[in-house]
């Protein structure tokens, strides 16, 4: 019956609240201290407006399967 009170209800939310509020605060300072940054260019300081451009690493596309069908279709009026 703790959970069908109003005041087991509110204090549940409470409970939630904070916990909700720790984690912001953890994963905030996480990311100042550079635990998240990803990527090889995130790591290296550049001056301001120094420009760098990367080839990313090659994506194959797979072409449409050789078996595939192309299907007619009629118009309804």
């Amino acid at each position: 019956m703790y959970l069908l009170s109003a005041n087991g209800t509110l204090r549940t939310i409470l409970i939630l609240l904070i916990i909700w509020q720790l984690l912001r605060l953890w994963m905030r300072l996480q990311q100042r201290g550079g635990g998240t940054q990803s990527g090889s260019t995130a790591s290296q300081q550049r001056p301001k407006g120094d420009v760098r451009i990367e080839q990313l690493k090659d994506i194959k596309h797979g072409g449409p399967p050789l078996d595939a069908e192309d299907a007619e279709f009629e118009e309804i009026k």
